[in-house]
């Protein structure tokens, strides 16, 4: 007899030895052992976080800034239901995820016997937010199942995908898996439809009117496709939250992630054309109410996800395929119709200075002061990692990014408390990299106990805290409608002792310069850093 293995370990063993799994992020218990015996046996790194939904948003901190997906191993029903939120949040954000968790004896699903950690059906749970959710009765599956879900990572629009795994099915015996065939394929869109979008994107430049691209997340791999394209066209490039970097924000052609601003909107609307990349352009996109771009000029949609090419606004020319695949063939053809062309050179970068302006002049002047000086303390490599905080919407804006898988917001689901395990999870690719983490004080008390994670894997990281004594935005929300608070001014009381506590260094400041210089002190001396911003007029 050849190599017997457990379950679990066999599973781990395919995954580091076949797809170059090396981290994963969980809390080991008693239901997911076996998993941890494969972890051990393969030497895969496991980060233990305080609580799943920090693992989760570890795992998707980790996909973001490497393009691979992050893994989480969970124990029996509430590890998976505690990590659901940061699931939803790569699935609205199309990042890939892998899931491993213990479910229940087989001999027990469903029948509400009453065993520990039970759900009915954990993977009809799951469904809602990954692109499949499967339970896995039978270990030979496993190889299929696991090269189907990389297919969905790296062949498709990626998204979670959560496998359910009884207890007594990873504790069973086999032989080491072998990998099962994935297809790899990344759809390039049809020649005859790329001759229609060059020749719709051609007149629409020789027109004399703004064109404009607006590059999201599917772009996240094809800045120097999207820009060949921009070239050609001479068009000013826009980008969503979640392809922030995909074109640097110092280049001349970048307006930036200013999509939310209503003059930009109207300015997109009025576009002689606009090419649409990888994106939904959704209503977390736009922040208008709900209402979608109405553009009046040639529309031109580029995205891996057939059903998205006609969802919200209907394109001149859709073109089904992998961002960079198809904007190199669409630069090629545009390359031939528009050389010797009469466009206005330096038009698009024109356009993408007045479009940054116009949205950073939306932003008022709050909380400008403070996120430029934030700017000053950038590190070339920076990864910036953002909560759902008055600071942060500010900082979409305003504040710098140079490289593609930089930016970690959680957009889609425009959840709390994700920034510092996001970061934690971004630290722990490549420990060279400086990492920021900027959260507000309700939020972070969502997932504080991340602290502590951050001090065990000894990491470098910088937290900033806009600390408005509660949940600023809500309160004007709540202003805004002219309805009485309730439930906001919440307090943290006093955040810099909580984070000595947690072994960190803190320190509080109340003026742009002293933020300034907090930062950068707290960058040299290298370790966990929490620089507490006292906000105006909270204190």
């Amino acid at each position: 007899m050849g190599v017997q293995l457990r379950v679990g370990e066999a599973i781990v063993d395919l995954l580091a030895r076949a797809y170059g799994v090396d981290t994963v992020f969980g809390i080991p218990g008693v239901h997911n052992i076996e998993l941890y015996r494969g972890l051990h046996r393969s030497g895969v790194r496991a980060v233990s976080p305080r609580h799943e939904q920090g693992a989760g948003c570890m795992a998707d901190g980790w996909s973001s800034v490497t393009g691979r997906p992050g893994v989480c191993t969970l124990i029996t029903g509430p590890g998976l239901t505690n990590a659901l939120t940061p699931m939803a949040q790569a699935f609205h954000d199309s990042r890939p995820m892998l899931v491993l968790a213990a479910t229940t004896d087989t001999g027990a699903l469903g029948k509400r016997f009453g065993p520990l950690h039970d759900l009915d059906d954990q993977a009809a749970m799951a469904r809602t937010v990954t692109a499949f959710s499967e339970t896995v009765l039978e270990p030979g599956a496993l190889p299929g199942l696991i090269a189907r879900a990389w297919d969905v990572f790296t062949s498709s629009r990626p998204r979670p995908v959560h496998l359910a795994i009884p207890t007594d099915v990873l504790a069973s015996v086999t032989a080491p898996f072998e990998p099962a065939a994935a297809s790899g394929h990344r759809p390039l869109a049809a020649a005859d439809a790329l001759d229609r979008a060059a020749a719709a994107l051609a007149a629409a430049s020789h027109s004399g009117g703004d064109v404009v691209v607006i590059a999201g997340g599917g772009a996240i791999d094809a800045g120097p496709e999207v820009l060949a394209v921009a070239d050609a066209l001479d068009a000013a490039v826009v980008l969503t939250g979640n392809a922030k970097g995909v074109v640097a924000s110092t280049h001349p052609r970048c307006a930036g992630n200013v999509l939310g601003s209503i003059g930009v909107q109207a300015q997109l609307e009025r576009a002689a054309g606009v090419l649409v990349v990888g994106s939904e352009v959704s209503d977390a996109d736009l922040y208008n109410g709900g209402r979608a771009l109405a553009l009046s000029g040639t529309v031109v949609r580029v995205d891996i996800d057939a059903e998205q090419l006609a969802r919200r606004m209907a394109p001149t020319v859709a073109l089904h395929g992998d961002a960079a695949r198809t904007l190199a063939a669409l630069a090629d053809r545009l390359a031939g119709r528009l050389a010797g062309g009469d466009r206005s050179a330096g038009a698009g970068a024109a356009l993408a200075t007045h479009l940054h302006d116009t949205a950073r002049g939306e932003r008022g002047a709050d909380h400008l002061p403070w996120v430029d000086a934030l700017a000053a303390t950038l590190i070339p490599d920076t990864i910036v990692a953002l909560d759902s905080t008055q600071l942060a919407y500010t900082a979409h804006v305003a504040l710098p990014c140079e490289r593609p898988r930089s930016w970690l917001a959680p957009y889609g689901l425009g959840t709390l408390g994700c920034a510092l395990p996001m970061a934690i999870g971004a630290a722990n690719v490549d420990r060279s990299r400086p990492v920021m983490a900027l959260a507000g004080d309700g939020g972070w008390l969502f997932t504080v106990a991340e602290m502590a994670t951050a001090v065990d894997e000894r990491l470098d990281l910088v937290l900033v805290l806009w600390d408005n004594r509660g949940y600023g935005q809500i309160r004007q929300s709540f202003d805004d409608v002219d309805a009485p608070r309730m439930g906001v001014d919440v307090s943290s009381t006093d955040p810099v002792m909580i984070a000595r506590g947690f072994g960190w260094s803190a320190t509080s400041v109340s003026s742009p310069a002293a933020l300034t210089a907090a930062v950068r002190a707290a960058q040299q001396a290298g370790g966990a850093h929490l620089v507490r911003v006292e906000a105006p007029g909270a204190f």
